[in-house]
């Protein structure tokens, strides 16, 4: 038989995850419209000045409500390839995108890229579908660390 998640997890993280962006007054979040087979929770508008930049990121947002099953060492957090599959669905948008995910027993977030923003050494940018299964833990050094990784992504590919 299968459970399904409380319909509260799914809500609470997606809150949880507005709590952590909203630390930074150079966000903007949008939900977008829910499509058939597009689940991806946030689209986040970096700002510059108050101004819009046109530099985009998307957030998937899940979480769990206690950590028993989980593999979890000091800041990291390592899910299974189960809890992960949902990613691959992400692989072919233009833009970087995140997994966040939460334990709602403590409200302690976690973070990895699904398509994480590359600069190699031409300085060509590239988007890497990131498979690991280890997650950092999140917090504003963390998401400051994203967002300038996506400037940094940006500003190299504005200038190739």
């Amino acid at each position: 038989m299968k459970t399904t998640a409380p319909w509260y997890i799914a809500r609470r993280a997606e809150s949880l995850a507005i709590v952590y962006l909203t630390r930074r007054d150079d966000l903007i979040i949008s939900q977008p419209t829910p499509k058939p087979n597009q689940e991806l929770d946030f689209l986040i508008t970096i700002t510059k000045d108050g101004v819009y930049t046109g530099r985009l990121f998307g957030i998937e947002v899940k979480a769990i409500d206690s950590t028993s099953n989980l593999n979890k060492h000091n800041d990291i957090l390592k899910l299974d390839k189960n809890r992960l599959n949902i990613v691959q669905k992400f692989q072919d948008l233009p833009f970087p995108v995140c997994l966040f995910f939460f334990i709602l027993e403590n409200d302690k977030g976690y973070y990895k890229w699904i398509l994480e923003p590359k600069i190699n050494g031409q300085k060509q940018v590239s988007l890497n579908f990131n498979e690991d299964e280890e997650l950092k833990k999140l917090d504003d050094k963390e998401i400051a660390n994203i967002i300038s990784s996506v400037n940094s992504w940006y500003d190299q590919r504005n200038n190739t």
